[in-house]
């Protein structure tokens, strides 16, 4: 004897995986209201009802996304990842004539400062946006010395000069073989800066 089966609309991987089981009927509220059915029923073989738990359904529905999932990870696989257009260098540092060199960058920290600061007044208010002008600058040049695979990290500090002391430092973790810093400092006779710029290695 052919088996009944029951035909829902809208039917979704969670109704196909019970309509496996042959279920004649299960209420709405069963599948998609807050309220959920405790019990379903099916004919068997026989013809008999054979009684469906939730538990039953359960399982149904975490085949079903198991399934959905696999599914979804054949699609990814088959996507094809962009080769790398540079090979590996297989560099654990840098070159001798690549490492960071500070007397080079010292100079530009220095020509970056006279020229934006020589006739240069204190303001509290432009004094932020100065700073962050000063060390956007001083990166760009940086970088247009070519040390390659370093990361640059640049610091500008900018007060006013009324001749008091003022002390700056900073502390880093990083491989001495390979990685630097240098500073410089500027000031007339209302203004006071600080930039460091930092070389760090990246493999």
């Amino acid at each position: 004897m052919m088996r009944r089966r029951s035909t829902l609309q809208n039917q979704d991987l969670t109704i196909e995986a019970i309509q496996e089981h042959n279920i004649l009927h299960v209420p709405p509220q069963a599948l998609h209201g807050r309220r959920r059915s405790s019990v379903a029923f099916s004919l068997d073989s026989n013809n008999a009802p054979n009684f469906l738990h939730r538990n039953s359904l359960r399982r149904n529905s975490l085949r079903a996304v198991q399934f959905s999932m696999s599914l979804r990870k054949q699609s990814v696989a088959k996507i094809e990842l962009p080769k790398p257009k540079v090979e590996n260098t297989y560099k654990l540092g840098p070159d001798q004539w690549g490492k960071f060199r500070q007397h080079q960058v010292e100079n530009v920290i220095k020509n970056v400062f006279e020229v934006h600061l020589k006739d240069s007044q204190y303001d509290s208010e432009k004094s932020g946006s100065l700073a962050c002008e000063l060390s956007a600058e001083i990166k760009t040049r940086v970088k247009a010395l070519e040390f390659k695979r370093y990361r640059i990290v640049v610091n500008v500090i900018l007060g006013q000069n009324k001749e008091q002391g003022v002390e700056v430092s900073s502390r880093c973790l990083w491989d001495a073989n390979t990685d630097n810093f240098t500073s410089y400092s500027y000031h007339n006779s209302s203004i006071f800066a600080t930039g460091m710029v930092y070389g760090v290695y990246f493999e």
